[in-house]
C-alpha cells in the first residue's frame, strides 16, 4: 500500500495563526484592563456618601469629586460651570462619661507601675497612708488582681498597682 502524502498547498501556512503564548498573552492583557476598568469605576473618591448620626437620622453629608475643571486655556467662554461643594452639617458632641472613681489609702508601701505586671517598669515607690484614685478597670494576670490607679496629689499619674495593696 502507498502512502499518500497531503498536497503541498496543505503543509505551507495560509495566514496568521495564534499560538498558545499568544492567546494567553491576549487574555492577561484583557483580564488586567478588565481590573484596572473595575479599580477606577469603583474608586471611593469619584463619590462619597458619609452617615454622620450613626443611622439614628436619615441626615447624611454628600461630597461629589467633579469630572472636568475649567483650564484657563479652555476657558474661552465666560460660562464656567461651578465646583461643587459639600457643607458640613454640625454634630452635637456627644458627653463621655467620667470614669466611676473610689479613693483610698494603701494598707503597705506598694509600687506603681506603667502596666499591669510583675515585669512592667515601676513609676513610684508609695509608702503606706498615701491616699490613691481607683478607677474600675483591672486585669487579672495568673493570682494577682491589677487595678488602674492615680496617686490623689494632682500628678495625673495613672498607673497599675495591686489590688491587696487597699482595703476591699
Amino acid at each position: 500500500m502507498s502512502q499518500q502524502q497531503p498536497p503541498e498547498w496543505w503543509s505551507k501556512q495560509q495566514g496568521p495563526r495564534f499560538g498558545c503564548a499568544d492567546v494567553t498573552i491576549v487574555a492577561i492583557a484583557s483580564i488586567a484592563a478588565f481590573v484596572i476598568l473595575i479599580f477606577v469605576l469603583l474608586r471611593p473618591d469619584f463619590a462619597r456618601v458619609v452617615d454622620v448620626t450613626g443611622g439614628s437620622t436619615k441626615v447624611t453629608i454628600s461630597a461629589i469629586r467633579p469630572t472636568e475643571t475649567a483650564s484657563p486655556a479652555r476657558a474661552t467662554s465666560s460660562l464656567v460651570a461651578p465646583t461643587p461643594t459639600a457643607t458640613a452639617i454640625p454634630v452635637p458632641p456627644t458627653a463621655t462619661p467620667a470614669p466611676a472613681l473610689r479613693k483610698a489609702n494603701l494598707l503597705d508601701s506598694c509600687r506603681l507601675r506603667q502596666d499591669a505586671g510583675y515585669e512592667a517598669q515601676v513609676i513610684q515607690v508609695f509608702n503606706k497612708g498615701v491616699a490613691f484614685k481607683i478607677y474600675t478597670e483591672s486585669k487579672v494576670i495568673g493570682r494577682d488582681t491589677w487595678i488602674k490607679a492615680e496617686p490623689d496629689d494632682g500628678t495625673s499619674r495613672q498607673g497599675w498597682i495591686l489590688a491587696s495593696c487597699f482595703p476591699t
